[in-house]
């Protein structure tokens, strides 16, 4: 059976791997080191025991796994407990600024009402100044 090159090449990499290849220059070719390969399919680095997809509850067991779930479940718990806080003060926000507005509003009509009667009052001692005085005949309306 004829060796392949790869094969000789994969051997001799993993005797420079291990830290021996000094004196693997010296006993011959990899294929006589590791002995006869007859493969690539005899060589499986992955264990087919092993599956990825199988849930493994002991390593959730381990006090190390427990505590690294503990603290994120807490920062997400944190994280969303700020979130909603966050959500609750801009509606508290939204509800001060609408008093504000109307406050602002009643304030300002008021202003204007002060200001109205405060021109006719001057309106009325510019007019006793000037010798008007108030008629004693109630007004009359006139209807077209």
């Amino acid at each position: 059976m004829k060796k392949s090159k790869v094969i000789d090449f994969l051997g001799s990499f993993r005797k420079r791997i291990k830290g021996t290849d000094k004196s693997a220059a010296a006993e011959g070719p990899a294929s006589k080191r590791f002995g006869e390969v007859h493969g690539i399919e005899d060589f499986s680095p992955i264990d087919p025991s092993i599956n990825p997809l199988k849930f493994d509850i002991a390593s959730l067991l381990q006090l190390k796994t427990f505590l690294y779930l503990l603290g994120g479940t807490l920062i997400f718990l944190v994280q969303t407990y700020n979130t909603l806080a966050i959500i609750n003060l801009a509606r508290q926000n939204e509800k001060l600024r609408d008093q504000i507005l109307m406050t602002t509003s009643v304030i300002t009509s008021q202003e204007l009402k002060v200001h109205e009667l405060h021109s006719i009052h001057n309106i009325a001692q510019d007019a006793l100044k000037i010798g008007l005085e108030p008629s004693v005949i109630p007004p009359v309306e006139l209807r077209p």
